[in-house]
């Protein structure tokens, strides 16, 4: 009975080993995603606070589209997001300005993962016209 236990103790000594691989592609892709997520908010943010920033300058300006343009793009230069259009509508019949940021948005991952491909992002701020 004794020499039973000691072959099986022995036979043992592997499995962690196969276990770790066994997990470790499951680990990777959690990792990747978390990591592409985290870019993914990011930028929606970005798009957020710099269609915000250019409404704003649009609301107190005539509109100037340039100066709201401009200040949109200051907020994405910042955050080093390139690749934007950016357009500027209004003052509509309730005195709103709007702007609007679009993007395409390119995983990391779709180098690694086929079939992740670009994201079209867009995010949009409206603003009352002050005359």
């Amino acid at each position: 009975m004794r020499h039973f236990r000691k072959l099986l103790l022995r036979s043992q000594k592997g499995q962690s080993l196969v276990e770790f691989v066994l997990l470790l592609p499951v680990f990777i892709i959690i990792l990747f995603g978390i990591i592409e997520f985290g870019r993914l908010w990011e930028t929606m943010n970005v798009l957020t606070s710099a269609a915000r920033e250019g409404a704003r300058v649009a609301a107190v300006t005539s509109p100037n589209v340039a100066q709201a343009t401009v200040a949109a793009q200051n907020v994405l230069s910042a955050s080093n997001v390139q690749n934007v259009t950016i357009s500027v509508s209004g003052p509509n019949a309730a005195n709103e300005v709007i702007v609007t940021v679009s993007h395409n948005y390119t995983p990391i991952t779709g180098s690694i993962i086929p079939g992740i491909g670009p994201f079209a992002l867009s995010r949009s701020s409206t603003m009352y016209w002050e005359k």
